[in-house]
This record gives structure tokens, sequence and C-alpha cells, in this order.
């Protein structure tokens, strides 16, 4: 059934005008065959009665005189004038053989003693006429040595005299069947020849606009949607041929109009990413200038206070305003820590003074010591020359990252690997943590939590790759791809 259906529309065509054709010439031929044997056999058996009816007319007074001679003469004419009769017989009314064109011996089935001298056999007379035809005379088949004998017997004086008895062999009559059977043929073989080039030129002439339509529809899936086809009938096919044209016409027109809309959010997408890479910029710039003003005014204002709370302590002799005052020093001091560890992580100075890797490695000490989390870093044996902005994007991953980890993944051990090759630098972060679902990840984007897409739109927006891969109960692996300058 499959490789049915695989086969050409051209071909099916073909094959059913043919087999439509050569079926009903089966039907015709069994027809003709049928009613040619009926006719012919109807006209041997005509042709027999009428010379058994001559020969019976006129035999009527030999027979009587018994004038034997003329009897036998008369048959021999008769025969040799026919070549379809076998033989002739005529016997008396008793069945006794009175006259016959045999030379020796009666063919086989022909009478009871297969091989008997024609003049030692008896016929059994017909004892009525009642499965007479209506003209008179009887038909007999004898199955004879030389084939089937369709015999005619014909009453002489209603049988009171004798009968005359004509044996045609049914040979000739299917010599002549078999002749029209074979011409028949060879007229159904050259009509079937004729009705294939028929067919094949009408399937031609059918397929040829449903092919154009099939060639139509494959420059439409290639893209090609100005493709037209011609339309060269209204029938059905026709009608296809026009609504292709128009569904073609449509697809031009959807494709130009997404075209335009893909063109508009091109320009909106490139808009949106300068605007985006500007806010991380100016956002950067900004935490560079907090960090140093908390570092330059703030703690040098906060050092300058604890300078004069130890000048104000060495002075003061009541213990009650020494230890309000101690205590004062301390909340400073914290204070200033606090301003200390905030300035470094808006924007940590080493990052500028030493480079990606050791900026990664304070941070990544400062992480174990407050989380006590155990975090394998490797990291190449040469450092890469990175941009600024690439290295600054590196580190507020790996900070992003590790804040992830330590509020939500339940992690004990984390493995980070900063790696370059081909003027790419690879950053790779995993945890042994309870990974996230996707459901907890799309809720967490709709609750406005964009950690992870903000990391991701950081590395698009220099023209990288983020990878997010998580399994939950066994971890979470972040890979981030950058290029090592940015052109």
């Amino acid at each position: 059934m499959i490789k049915l259906q695989k086969i050409s529309i051209y071909y099916k065509i073909n094959a059913i005008i043919i087999g439509i054709l050569l079926l009903f010439s089966i039907i015709i031929g069994v027809i003709m065959i049928g009613t040619t044997e009926r006719l012919l056999n109807y006209q041997m058996e005509k042709r027999g009665a009428e010379v058994a009816t001559y020969i019976a007319s006129l035999s009527n007074n030999d027979i009587l005189l018994d004038d034997h001679y003329a009897l036998f003469d008369r048959l021999n004419k008769a025969k040799n004038n026919n070549d379809d009769i076998r033989y002739i017989l005529i016997t008396d009314s008793y069945g006794r053989v009175l006259a016959h064109t045999f030379s020796g011996l009666l063919p086989q089935g022909l009478a009871n003693t297969p091989k008997s001298s024609p003049a030692k056999i008896a016929f059994t007379p017909p004892i009525a006429l009642d499965n007479a035809t209506p003209e008179g005379y009887q038909i007999a088949k004898y199955n004879s040595n030389e084939g089937l004998v369709r015999e005619i017997i014909v009453p002489i004086e209603a049988g009171s005299i004798g009968f005359v008895r004509v044996g045609m062999l049914e040979k000739t009559t299917q010599k002549l069947l078999n002749k029209n059977i074979n011409e028949f043929f060879i007229i159904t073989l050259i009509l079937c020849s004729l009705a294939s080039l028929f067919a094949t030129r009408l399937s031609s002439i059918i397929i040829r606009p449903v092919a154009r339509l099939a060639k139509a529809t494959k420059e439409i899936e290639r893209g090609n949607f100005s493709i037209k086809t011609e339309v060269t009938t209204e029938d059905e096919i026709g009608h296809l041929a026009s609504a292709f044209n128009q569904m073609a016409a449509t697809l031009e027109q959807k494709k130009q109009e997404n075209n335009r809309l893909l063109e508009e959010l091109r320009t909106k997408e490139a808009l949106r990413a300068v605007l985006m890479n500007k806010l991380y910029t100016i956002q950067e710039e900004e935490r560079k200038r907090i960090s140093r003003e908390l570092h330059d005014e703030t703690n040098q204002s906060l050092a300058s206070l604890l300078a004069y709370m130890k000048v104000l302590l060495s002075k003061l002799t009541d213990e009650h305003q020494k230890t309000l005052l101690l205590g004062a020093r301390d909340v400073a001091v914290n204070v200033l820590e606090g301003l200390r560890k905030m300035a470094v992580e808006l924007r940590p100075p080493i990052l500028d003074d030493l480079g990606i890797i050791a900026a990664m490695e304070k941070y990544i000490q400062t992480f174990r010591n407050q989380h006590l989390m155990e975090v394998s870093f490797l990291t190449p044996a040469v450092p890469p020359l990175l941009s600024n902005e690439i290295s600054l994007a590196l580190y507020r991953i790996l900070q992003e990252s590790l804040t992830n980890i330590a509020k939500h993944a339940q992690a004990t051990q984390v493995y980070i690997t900063l790696s370059y090759y081909e003027n790419k630098v690879t950053l790779m972060i995993e945890d042994n943590g309870k990974g996230i679902s996707t459901e907890a990840l799309e809720k967490a984007h709709k609750n406005g939590r964009l950690g992870i897409y903000g990391m991701k739109e950081r590395a698009e927006l220099l023209g990288g790759n983020f990878e997010f891969e998580t399994t939950t109960g066994q971890g979470t692996l972040i890979t981030v791809q950058l290029p090592m300058r940015l052109e």
C-alpha cells in the first residue's frame, strides 16, 4: 500500500484507463465468443438439416425401389459438396443402414459397436419425435475418436420409410471460432495499444496543471512566494490554480509585512541593546562613584571621627563616660567596616588594579568565610587579557551566581572554572544543590526576580553565550562564554 501511494498519479490514470479497457475487452470477448459459438452451431445445424431434408425428399422412391446405387451416389455428392459434413447415413425404420458415405468402419462412438462394418450395424431409430425441433428434425451428439459429432436426424415420410442422418464434426466450427478469437485478440491488442497512447496523452494533459501546481508548491516551500502558476482551464484544477495564486499573493504580502515587522523588531532590539548597554555602563559608573565616595569621603569622615573619639577617650576621667564613648566607638567601627564592605561589593578596586582573577579569588574567599561553603576555583596558568567590559561582566555573573547558590541551592560544594581558548573566555559555575524546576524558574521570572535572565542578558549584550542546565536534586551548571575583546 505504501508503494502504491508513492506511484505518480500519471501512471495511476494510465493504469485505470488501460485496466478498464482490458476489463471491458474481456467481458465483450466472453460475450462475443459465446454468441459466435452459438451462432456457428446453429448455422451448422441448419446446414445439416437442409442437406438431410434435401436427401430425404429425393430418396423416398429410391428406398422403395431398393436403388442403393442412387442412394450412395446422392449421399457422396452431398458430402463432397459440404466440407464440414463428416458422414451421411440412411437407415430404414428399423435402424438398418441402407446407404452411407464411409469407406470402412464407422467412427468410434457413433454406434454401439465401435469397430463394426456399417452393413452390420443397426441404429436404434427414434421411437418418437418428441424432442424434435420446430422444423421437424432431431439433433444428437456423439463423442467419437475424431472429436465431437453433431448428428442431424431427418425422418423420411415421418419415419415410416426411414431416416437420414447427417453427422457434422465440430472441429471445423472450432477452427473458425479459434480464428475469430485470434482476430479478436489481435484487434483488442491494437485497441489497447491505441488506448495506451490515448491514456498517456490524456494523462499528460490532466497532469500538466497538477505538475505545475506541485512545482509551484516546492517554490513556496523554499520561500519564493512570488511564484505564479498558469491558469489554462476553468474546471476544478483551474479553480485550484486560481486559489493557489491568490494564496501565494497573500503569502507574499504577509512575507513583506513580516519582513517589515522583523526589520522594525531588529531596529528596536538593536536600540534596546544599546540602551541596556548604556544602562549597565551608567549603573557601573554610578556604583564606582558611590564606592569612591564611600571610600574617600565617608570612610575618611568615620576615620576622623574615630580619631577624635580616641583623643576624647584619653582625656576622660569618668568611667561611665568612658564606657559610653567606647560603645559609640564600636558602633562607628562597625559602620566603617560595613561601608568598606559595601564599597568593595559596589566596585572592587582590586578589579581595576590587579585584574579579574585576583578580584574573583578575593570575592570567593570572602564567600567561603561568610557561608562556610567549599568552593573550588580553577584558573589558567597565564591570566587572559580581557577588556574592562568583559572582566566586569564575568565578575558580576560570578557575584549573581554565588548569591543565588547561597540563597536557594542548599549546596555544600561549588566548582568554578575560568578558561580561555581561541579568543573566547569561558566561565563555568557548578553546584551540588537541589537545582531548580522549570515551574520555579517561570515563577521567579513572573515575580520580577531576574537574576538568571539578567546574567543571560548581560552575556548576550557583549556578543557571548549563556547556558543554564539544572536537574532537580542534582544541582545546576552555568556556562558563560564571552569574547576576550569587544570589536
